[in-house]
């Protein structure tokens, strides 16, 4: 079995890929996986290193550009979707996996096109531009919140869940005596108005800060202010640019402060850990503060929104939460119920049926 699978631009597209694309080939040790994205997404430093077959287009997303960059994108998707025909033809695909951003688009265009099968991957509560276009070609929708449904045709909708990569297990928060454990997720490339957000809450706070560790990662560009501004406060703290363990540093987390994305969302669930959000602000449909609504519904998790009063309130919350440990475990315990482990293999099985249906009759 040949498939094709496309995405990327950050983590919260590429990893999920990753994830469904190993979970085939383990499954079915016959079946052979490309991996397409951009090339000037997280993918072109993180595919490399993989040991995982891929190809890189040059194409760009159209939102936020000015008119004669929109244009230059427009004529990159006409000839990276070209290529992607092409690749679909050398390497004679049944099926190609579409998980969304713009890295996908050309290569879920030419699988249009070349009539070859479509499965289309949503991750968010509300659904991307893409996705949005291209769900009525598709076999099947597979959708990370059960919230997101409602945008497509009921027949071609799968609720899988998010596919992750990594075992996450739920474990206890530490009790009280114990030193808390607050991990900062701010994305795979970091997020500027978190970090400083983070660092004046706990100025704001720091009179109060007792028996306390901070893991907390910046992304490249803001690494070495956030670590200048721990000391600063003599706070005992491990600044990093990118955590490659995540599963680890959630298990070791007491609370968590972290952007919204879809996978950062599913993650901390999978993880049965307590969290404050802090969702991105500028995306047109608001699709993190969407996220980060399904987890307050249900108690897991309280929003802090991105806005002139961030470090006000965001310490005003760390002050009421941590000085209530049964409140954490609480909001952990309701975390783990609202997702449920194995995406990857429910959205494999779901890509073997369209590809071999007589195999799942018999």
């Amino acid at each position: 079995m040949n498939v094709i699978i496309a995405g990327g631009g950050t983590g919260g597209h590429l990893f999920p890929a990753v994830a469904v694309g190993q979970e085939m080939m383990r499954e079915r040790p016959d079946t052979r996986v490309l991996f397409v994205g951009a090339s000037a997404g997280l993918e072109a430093k993180w595919l490399p290193q993989s040991g995982l077959r891929y190809e890189l287009f040059e194409v760009h997303g159209l939102r936020g550009h000015s008119l004669l960059e929109r244009v230059g994108a427009i004529g990159e998707f006409a000839r990276a979707t070209l290529a992607a025909r092409r690749l679909l033809h050398r390497e004679r695909a049944q099926l190609v996996v579409s998980v969304g951003g713009y890295a996908s688009a050309p290569m879920a265009v030419a699988s249009i096109l070349s009539r070859v099968p479509l499965v289309l991957l949503e991750q968010n509560t509300r659904p991307g531009l893409t996705n949005r276009l291209f769900w009525r070609f598709a076999r099947k929708v597979c959708v990370g919140f059960a919230d997101v449904a409602r945008y497509f045709g009921p027949a071609k909708v799968s609720v899988t869940g998010n596919p992750v990569r990594s075992n996450f297990g739920s474990r206890e928060p530490s009790e009280a005596g114990q030193p808390v454990q607050i991990l900062v997720l701010g994305g795979s490339s970091g997020a500027h108005r978190l970090n400083l957000g983070v660092l004046n809450a706990f100025k704001i706070w720091r009179n109060n800060v007792i028996n306390l560790r901070i893991v907390h990662q910046t992304g490249e560009a803001d690494v070495a202010m956030v670590r200048d501004g721990y000391d600063e406060l003599a706070l005992e703290a491990q600044a990093t640019s990118f955590i490659e363990d995540v599963p680890a540093a959630l298990a070791a987390a007491s609370l968590v402060i972290a952007r919204a994305g879809a996978m950062t969302v599913t993650e901390i669930a999978l993880s049965g850990r307590p969290a404050v959000f802090v969702p991105y602000p500028f995306h047109r449909d608001l699709q993190q503060v969407h996220n980060a609504r399904v987890m307050e519904r249900a108690y897991a998790a309280i929003i802090v929104l991105d806005d002139d009063h961030l470090a006000q309130n965001l310490a005003r919350e760390l002050s009421a939460l941590l000085a209530d440990r049964a409140r954490l475990r609480e909001m952990g315990r309701r975390a783990s119920a609202v997702v449920e482990p194995g995406a990857a293999g429910r959205i494999a099985r779901i890509c073997f049926d369209i590809v071999d249906p007589e195999r799942k009759a018999a």
